[in-house]
């Protein structure tokens, strides 16, 4: 197989539609999401030229369809990560981060089309429910870990830590995925990276004393940034183990 000509293969046309969408995943994943074409998916799917238009529109109907069932199964992946840890401190910020992270370099297709609203029908009200859901499962665990400590935060705040969560994790799989930080196929210094990355944030609530922070954005002390850096030795912990220490050096 080369990379202009992949090779067909044997898709399973009980349910055409996820036919297409298996071939175009495949082909993304080989070629790129600029260079998909309704025709190449029909040819590697082995259906007529005529299958994908009339499933699909067009091709933005088409990665809309492949945008919803990645964010469905990153929602999945998310859920299933936080379930095995328990609702304290940062363990299941830690493991959905690295489950974010993860699934995001296991499934290159998905991560060039789920975060891309120019490619896909923003107004599609399956994709717009879809693409809410993986911001909801870090929210929901950010507010389980605030529940546990006992602590509260302003609402805009709460939303202003998912979105550095989110950040973080998002932008270290974009440069993992393009070598910027090691060598891809290193699944050891991938770990030990992730756990690197996540024992040197700590999570605002930990904090020995929050309260200018919880108080909101109405407080003018309050603490600007959601997340702090601390300067510490990073701990060579599993990163779906390891905890956000509070010690500083």
């Amino acid at each position: 197989m080369t990379k202009n000509m992949p090779a067909k293969k044997n898709y399973h046309h009980g349910d055409l539609a996820q036919t297409l969408i298996s071939a175009a995943i495949d082909l993304i994943a080989l070629k790129g999401v600029s260079a998909l074409s309704l025709r190449e998916v029909a040819r590697v799917a082995d259906v007529s030229h005529a299958a994908p238009a009339h499933h699909f529109g067009d091709k933005s109907g088409l990665l809309t369809a492949i945008a919803i069932k990645g964010l469905r199964e990153l929602t999945e992946a998310l859920e299933s990560s936080g379930a095995a840890k328990p609702a304290t401190d940062s363990g299941r910020l830690i493991a959905s981060g690295e489950a974010y992270i993860r699934f995001l370099l296991d499934h290159p297709a998905y991560f060039a089309v789920m975060f891309r609203p120019d490619l896909v029908i923003e107004d599609d009200s399956d994709y717009q429910t879809a693409s809410q859901q993986p911001g909801a499962v870090l929210t929901q665990f950010i507010e389980e870990s605030l529940e546990a400590s006992g602590k509260k935060l302003h609402p805009d705040i709460v939303s202003a830590t998912a979105i550095a969560l989110w950040s973080q994790v998002h932008g270290f799989a974009s440069l993992w995925s393009t070598s910027n930080l090691g060598d891809l196929e290193d699944q050891d210094l991938l770990s030990e990276t992730m756990t690197r990355m996540f024992n040197a944030i700590q999570l605002p609530w930990l904090l020995p004393d929050c309260s200018d922070f919880a108080a909101g954005r109405d407080n003018p002390n309050a603490i600007p940034m959601a997340l702090t850096i601390k300067e510490t030795t990073m701990p060579a912990t599993n990163a779906t183990e390891g905890t956000l220490s509070n010690n500083t050096t």
